[in-house]
């Protein structure tokens, strides 16, 4: 009972325990936002956008930011017999993603190399891809990993549902641009020829269809009006109907959609709430609502099933839950199960540290300690190794020191 509890705590909840720890912050937030004023939109959309939401990377003021100090000292980790990887953290963590395009374009300007190749080179393993992950510009890291998910052999699109549910409206704008850029194709067009039936439709209306951005007040006759398709219809017909899906879903803010989730909650009261009913919904194959439960390592030939096939769309649902409740928890519940189980899923530790790292990973890191009265980084540290262990360790203490700098 204290999970579901935990599971279904609302966002506003969570943000009047964080406003406590985040008066002390006041002055530090606003030196963060002038630097914002500095970087390109597409920058500052990656970082967080509100004040009681906090990363764990910021980086220095433009007075003391110095790319060519930096890549001098990024040159001299990597030149010579011994690599020098603490270095190699220190100076990544100490610059913020935009900052650290204008080191790479400072290296390559100095030296005539590039920065990526070098580290490609002089170190390997997971360290690497969490490296060259921190210095891919934000949006396009997004883009890739979207790409990867759309394309993936073994059908699991549960990456692209991440991206769909947690990026904000204007967040998916540049991620469709940059996908067409790079891949020479829209996302719609791709979804169409790679992702089959409804889980393809429902990924298009995610990923295209335009998305109220968060308002003050919602509306209370909406609200209403769809917490009633809630009541008429089991939750099986709106994971299959795409009229219904897209009617609920598609294009309402997620606080409009936490006050359904909520109204509903309310008129069923005594009975299962949502989350639950969907978790012990006995339609779902017992080993597909297990992946359903874990969103984490997946049993390949298990999706290729028909079983998961048919319900899929159920994974979708039921994340909406989670962002619309809360977003930190359902990144913090992410990382607990990719660390879960005899193969740790390094790749979404990689890509929800380093994502979230500008946005709420401070916060996720709380969610985590206060869902599973263990931290986060004792949990880096048990599953991860070496300098690679290191780095995510550092990436989620980040903003611990008051001035920044990595020890």
């Amino acid at each position: 009972m204290g999970e579901d509890c935990d599971a279904t705590c609302t966002d506003a909840k969570r943000r009047t325990v964080q406003k406590q720890s985040t008066d002390s912050s006041v002055e530090s937030l606003s030196s963060h936002n002038k630097r914002r004023l500095n970087m390109p939109m597409m920058y500052q959309m990656y970082e967080s956008q509100y004040e009681d939401l906090r990363g764990t990377i910021y980086g220095p003021d433009s007075p003391n930011f110095h790319p060519a100090q930096a890549s001098e000292t990024l040159r001299k980790a990597l030149n010579g017999l011994d690599t020098k990887d603490q270095i190699i953290m220190n100076t990544l963590l100490y610059h913020n993603n935009f900052q650290r395009q204008k080191i790479l374009s400072a290296y390559e300007d100095m030296y005539g190399r590039k920065l990526i190749d070098d580290i490609e080179e002089e170190t390997g393993g997971y360290f690497m891809k969490m490296a060259k992950a921190l210095l891919t510009p934000a949006h396009e890291y997004d883009t890739l990993n979207l790409y990867r998910s759309i394309s993936n052999r073994y059908a699991d699109h549960s990456v692209a549902i991440e991206i769909a549910c947690t990026r904000s409206a204007r967040q998916l704008r540049v991620i469709r641009d940059t996908y067409l850029t790079n891949y020479k194709k829209t996302v719609d067009k791709d979804i169409l020829v790679k992702v089959e039936g409804a889980i393809g439709r429902m990924l298009t209306l995610l990923l295209c269809a335009p998305r109220q951005e968060e308002v003050g007040k919602v509306d209370s006759d909406a609200v209403n009006t769809h917490a009633m398709l809630f009541i008429k219809n089991p939750i099986e017909k709106i994971a299959k109907n795409t009229e219904l899906f897209e009617q609920i879903f598609i294009g309402n803010s997620w606080k409009h959609l936490a006050a359904v989730f909520d109204r509903v909650d309310e008129i069923r009261s005594g009975e299962l709430d949502l989350e639950t009913l969907i978790r012990k919904n006995k339609m779902i194959h017992s080993e597909t609502r297990q992946i359903f439960l874990t969103m984490g390592n997946v049993d390949h030939k298990l999706i290729e099933s028909q079983a998961f096939k048919k319900e899929y769309t159920l994974f979708c649902i039921r994340s909406f839950f989670r962002v619309a409740r809360n977003m930190q928890l359902f990144f913090a519940e992410q990382l607990r199960a990719a660390m879960v189980g005899e193969s740790p899923d390094h790749q979404t530790i990689i890509r929800v540290t380093v994502s979230r790292s500008e946005i709420d990973l401070y916060d996720i890191a709380e969610e985590y300690n206060r869902k599973y009265q263990r931290t986060l980084a004792y949990d880096i540290q048990q599953t991860c190794g070496g300098d690679y262990m290191r780095l995510a360790v550092a990436l989620i203490s980040a903003s611990s020191n008051n001035n920044n700098h990595i020890v």
